[in-house]
């Protein structure tokens, strides 16, 4: 059976059974690694004899598991004093178990199983006895094997099935292989080679790409290279390039920077990375790559990878503009969550006030709220872009009650990056109505969006995630309390996991056409961009 091992990556269990029941293993030595790397620049393929790889089946829980953690697993055979043994390991090498292997030929069906010869692979080591491996071996570059639980063989129970290579695409590369590649390989590109549109891929151990961003580079007749991102489909922003003799920056309003060099024509290697000494975000090492610097410091990043995606085109110079121009008829909605601490009695809702309270006064609030935008194209164009709030709110106390928490009442609202005219500044504001002990209360809170200080990171964050709230009864008037609260998502640069699944929340009403939904997530994020850029300038020096 002709099978080939950069297809069999993507297969389910069913498929991998088939081609396990119908080959006949090739010979026990075959497993031995060499040790060899190859890389195919033409057909972006490499030949990894450095261990096997392993793949969980498409659909099976372990496969995302291992995307989760980022990392995945690995099998070395080597030969010892004329017997071969073998070492399975996480890609991060946290887990080491040690194998012995042989020939065995099973004579009757058991179960599933059925006979013929295969090779057993025991675990040694005390922790990992209670399993056992059949492999078959399919050809030179591809082996299939399964998990049993159970001692003694052949009397355990059937886990799952695998598939393991030492031969994939450059797009299933492992961390090692973009070090090399980019080390030995790969050269800076040139400004009229970058322009056009590329594709961004994390790399990770876990051997699932994770699309990360879109990059769009416009090079000029004088030289200079214009770039653009569009980074988990919610950030877009413009990048300060600087072509180097031996790789190309790229700087935009983050802690970190790129260093990318290119293989060829169509395919680049990239690192995001700091150079700052202490690493950053709760990542596994699957994702978050830690080198030594030139200096001996440790540095901290993202490996990616960068395909051109389509012909190279010129982008409009009012790109963000196209977007937001362009009529979609289609509602958005998306959730947030904020807390924290509400001061009853305070009747101050300054900014300078709530700042210098302290964090460890009052008592915790929190509300978690679905913001619905009946249609993208009136959100945009109205003066008000207001959206219609759902969910809840929580106190640790209020007036007197513990933990209550409370449904937030029809008329509640949130208008996005409105103009306040009498500072002639943007703003975004909650009005949350809820009830409690017969009353109706209003939380009103503001977001304060203007440029007090160099426009980096940091200013952007705080003024995005610091929500200034003041709290009144509705009919009868008066100000109950004061609160100073936060959207974590986007506290920090570390948040990306988190920043993640911020966008997974986004949910396109009107349509099933993946097309459309795109666009419209892309309109409310062009909004947001053209914002940012307009008043905060972040690559201003």
């Amino acid at each position: 059976m002709n099978v080939s091992p950069l297809e069999v990556v993507g297969y389910r269990q069913d498929q991998l059974n088939k081609i396990f029941d119908a080959v006949e293993t090739k010979p026990l030595e075959m497993l031995v690694n060499s040790g060899e790397r190859r890389y195919d620049i033409r057909n972006k393929i490499i030949r990894n004899d450095t261990a096997w790889k392993g793949y969980f089946p498409v659909g099976q829980v372990l496969n995302a598991i291992a995307n989760n953690i980022h990392s995945s697993f690995r099998k070395r055979f080597f030969k010892e004093n004329g017997n071969l043994k073998g070492v399975t390991s996480d890609s991060d090498f946290f887990i080491r178990a040690n194998n012995i292997l042989e020939e065995v030929v099973v004579g009757n069906r058991r179960g599933e199983l059925r006979p013929g010869k295969y090779l057993l692979l025991r675990y040694t080591d005390l922790q990992w006895r209670a399993f056992y491996d059949l492999l078959k071996i399919i050809n030179g570059n591809l082996l299939i094997g399964k998990v049993f639980m159970g001692l003694p063989y052949p009397n355990g129970a059937e886990l799952f099935t695998f598939s393991m290579v030492r031969e994939y695409s450059f797009d299933e590369m492992t961390v090692a292989d973009h070090r090399e590649l980019y080390d030995r390989v790969a050269v800076s590109p040139d400004a009229q080679s970058l322009e056009g549109t590329w594709s961004m891929n994390v790399v990770a151990n876990s051997n699932h790409r994770q699309d990360a961003a879109t990059l769009i580079f416009d090079a000029k007749p004088d030289g200079r290279v214009e770039g653009r991102y569009i980074f988990l489909r919610t950030v877009e922003g413009q990048s300060r390039l600087e072509m180097g003799s031996d790789e190309l920056r790229m700087y935009d309003f983050t802690p970190l920077h790129d260093e990318i060099r290119a293989i060829d024509a169509n395919y680049m290697v990239g690192k995001w990375i700091s150079d700052e000494r202490r690493a950053v975000g709760p990542f596994s090492l699957g994702l978050l790559q830690a080198e030594r610097s030139e200096a001996g410091l440790n540095r901290f990043g993202f490996y990616y990878t960068l395909k051109r995606s389509e012909a190279v085109r010129r982008p409009t110079v009012a790109l963000l503009d196209s977007i937001l121009n362009r009529p979609l008829g289609v509602g958005l909605q998306f959730e947030e969550q904020m807390d924290g601490r509400y001061y009853a009695g305070d009747k101050d809702h300054s900014s300078s006030h709530l700042l210098a309270l302290s964090s460890v006064g009052g008592c915790r609030c929190q509300f978690d709220v679905t913001m619905t935008i009946p249609n993208i194209d009136t959100f945009v164009a109205s003066d008000d872009h207001r959206a219609e709030l759902s969910g809840t709110i929580q106190f640790e106390e209020f007036r007197g009650d513990r933990n209550i928490v409370r449904p937030l009442e029809s008329g509640s609202f949130f208008n996005y990056l409105i103009l306040n005219p009498a500072t002639d500044e943007r703003e975004m504001r909650y009005h949350i109505r809820f009830k409690h002990q017969g009353a109706v209360f209003v939380l009103d809170g503001k977001k304060f969006m203007q440029k007090d200080h160099q426009g980096d990171i940091r200013e952007i964050l705080s003024d995005y995630t610091t929500l200034f709230v003041e709290i009144v009864e509705e009919q009868a008037g008066g100000v109950q309390g004061v609160a100073r609260m936060k959207f974590r998502t986007f506290e920090s640069v570390a948040a990306v996991v988190s920043m993640a699944q911020f966008v997974s929340s986004f949910k396109v009403t009107g349509t099933d056409d993946p097309v459309i939904q795109a666009a419209a997530v892309a309109k409310f994020n062009a909004m947001t961009t053209k914002f940012v850029f307009d008043e905060y300038n972040p690559l201003e020096l």
